[in-house]
């Protein structure tokens, strides 16, 4: 079932939430999301243009760092995690009232 938290977020907030939930550690501590835009377009419901769209929008925001070397592979930034774990007990809360 689908939390009010991802009926109430947008696309945007889904992919950085989605990103953040199947990301890789490296040996030197870098962790980055071994899936493609292609790959995760319909995993999040939309289209490989719509998604290409909102990287470029997560990465204009600096929600997302491309990783050197690695083409098409990203890392979230600081300020990325810091917005998914208050949305994660922003999502906590609500389900304690529910």
């Amino acid at each position: 079932m689908q939390s009010i938290i991802d009926k109430m977020t947008s696309n945007a907030y889904k992919i950085l939430k989605y990103m953040y939930s199947c990301q890789i550690e490296l040996p030197d501590g870098t962790k980055y999301v071994p899936l493609s835009q292609v790959e995760m377009a319909p995993l999040i419901g939309v289209s490989t243009i719509t998604i290409n769209k909102l990287f470029k929008q997560l990465r204009d925001d600096n929600l997302l760092l491309p990783i050197e070397g690695k083409r098409g592979k990203y890392e979230l930034t600081e300020k990325a995690i810091i917005i998914i774990k208050d949305m994660e007990k922003l999502e906590d809360k609500m389900g304690e009232i529910e």
